[in-house]
């Protein structure tokens, strides 16, 4: 009995996070742009950090989970290197042995003064080392060090552990503007001279072109941007630099050509883009993108299954509602999880009127097979948030996933302040088979799962027994009754109907004689 309470426990807490948004800032103030990163070598800790309005100076803000996500320390806030400096554009990763380390800017708001930095902390998240000074803003015309995302080599080989920092000029930086690198190799102490990534194919025209960092399973290197340089092309093009020798030197690929009407006019919406690696699978790439081609906003992705030497012409369409709908979606980032899984979540406006200043969602999405496909998108908000008036200063959200967990976190306007918001979704949610162990008797799993039509439930007995099985809404109430009876084979298949049930999600529960409720788990209705 302790055994099978103490199942139905957990099953129903993986459920509650499924559903729950956990406030992490929480204070008072103006909390935007945020990161999250998951700790390979101890999937219980996370970190996220922000930007942060701490009185009339942007901070970043940080807070770090030693539970899974279940509860995250009080935040705190990374000094600046003189008064009156602001920062922005917080970006973390992890070691494969558990140090994190954090990038982002601090500069003078009149861009006269400025440098990339990065620090790290060995105790996942609680305390932060003296941060480093990495890019100067004087070191090139055009005030190099904007986003300035960080990307480490976890895999192994020759250049493991190195950094990789790629950042890009400000926009109101002379052009043409550039995207530009530095690496390290002794754990962010010391870093290279600064590279110019876009040599052979200049970003040129394209003012917001992000270079964007992924590492391969076999180290090697690559920095997605785009172009617009007429001299070259007519068109503008998504890039894909790429180094076989730790960031030494690189070789140019084409992504992509963006189509005839997939540009985003709205400045309301933010049109991100995303290079992921696969740690698994050192040919798989991804890059997911916002586009306009179907008629509104849409994440899309396109991947390389050959080391980003060809990708995809077609893209895959992430979002699942309906096409050419009027309703917009945005802000995508994406992850991959240290075996392979990859995860996508944006900013959605489906259930709350569509356009881009309609109150939002954020929804994400799973593939287990590289990009190629891609499960039911999932709603990951437990409230919508109001429309958050800010076209410049709340560009990105964060993802990262274990095999377990898809985590996520954004800036939401709920509470009245812009705050940050963590979710952690079971992944047995996205990929459609839940599994729990009840007690040593018994076993299910549910199949398929989100369903558009019926259902199956796998039951594994090792002894007879009498189970009562029904289906629940969300508040406990039975809506639908699936069967009563003894069950004397070890491995029976129920039947699970769902006509009559509308489109939202359900709890399958299995009784044991008549009341005592041994297991349950979640079904995802779509119609």
């Amino acid at each position: 009995m302790k055994r099978s309470l103490l199942f139905l426990f957990v099953a129903c807490l993986k459920f509650s996070f499924a559903q729950t948004n956990i406030n992490v800032s929480n204070l008072a103030g103006w909390d935007t742009e945020p990161s999250i990163s998951v700790n390979p070598s101890n999937p219980d800790n996370l970190i996220a950090g922000w930007m942060k309005l701490s009185g009339f100076t942007l901070s970043i803000g940080t807070s770090y989970s030693m539970d899974g996500g279940s509860n995250w320390s009080t935040p705190s806030v990374i000094p600046h290197l003189h008064p009156g400096f602001t920062m922005a554009d917080v970006s973390l990763t992890f070691s494969s042995g558990g140090i994190a380390y954090m990038s982002y800017i601090d500069s003078h708001p009149s861009q006269d003064s400025g440098f990339v930095m990065v620090t790290k902390s060995i105790n996942g998240g609680a305390s932060w080392s003296t941060p480093v000074k990495v890019i100067n803003s004087n070191e090139s015309p055009d005030f190099p060090v904007d986003r300035p995302w960080i990307a480490i080599d976890n895999s192994g080989g020759t250049y493991n552990g190195r950094l990789y920092i790629v950042s890009k000029s400000v926009e109101a930086g002379a052009l043409p503007h550039h995207i530009w690198m530095k690496s390290s190799s002794d754990g962010g102490n010391t870093w290279s001279g600064l590279k110019m990534m876009d040599d052979s194919i200049p970003s040129n025209l394209i003012t917001n072109s992000m270079g964007v960092p992924a590492v391969g399973a076999d180290g090697n290197v690559y920095v997605a941007y785009i172009s617009y340089n007429p001299p070259q092309s007519p068109f503008p093009r998504m890039i894909c630099m790429k180094s076989t020798d730790g960031g030494a030197n690189f070789i140019p690929k084409i992504i992509g050509y963006p189509v005839s009407g997939s540009a985003i006019s709205d400045t309301l919406y933010q049109g991100s883009y995303v290079l992921s690696a696969n740690p698994m699978n050192a040919n798989n790439l991804v890059y997911t993108f916002t586009d306009q081609r179907n008629g509104d906003p849409d994440i899309l992705s396109v991947r390389s299954n050959n080391g980003g030497n060809t990708w995809n012409v077609t893209p895959v369409r992430i979002n699942q509602d309906a096409i050419g709908n009027g309703v917009g979606q945005d802000m995508c980032w994406t992850g991959f999880s240290s075996t392979g899984k990859y995860s996508v979540a944006w900013r959605d406006r489906r259930n709350t009127g569509g356009t881009s200043s309609s109150p939002f969602e954020v929804y994400a999405s799973v593939s287990t097979d590289g990009g190629t496909t891609f499960k039911p998108d999932q709603n990951l908000s437990s409230a919508q948030s109001p429309f958050i008036n800010i076209q410049k200063g709340n560009d990105f959200i964060g993802v990262c996933l274990t095999d377990n967990y898809v985590y996520s976190n954004w800036c939401d306007l709920r509470s009245g302040n812009t705050d940050i918001f963590v979710n952690r979704t079971p992944m047995s949610v996205f990929t459609g088979i839940a599994e729990d162990i009840v007690n040593e008797d018994v076993k299910m799993t549910l199949y398929p799962n989100p369903t558009n039509g019926n259902a199956t439930l796998q039951l594994f007995l090792r002894a007879p027994q009498y189970l009562t099985i029904d289906i629940a809404d969300m508040n406990g109430n039975v809506v639908k009754s699936v069967t009563s009876q003894h069950f004397n084979g070890q491995e029976p298949s129920i039947y699970i109907e769902t006509s009559g049930l509308s489109a939202g999600s359900y709890l399958v529960r299995v009784q044991s004689g008549v009341d005592r409720v041994i297991a349950t788990t979640m079904l995802k209705v779509m119609r």
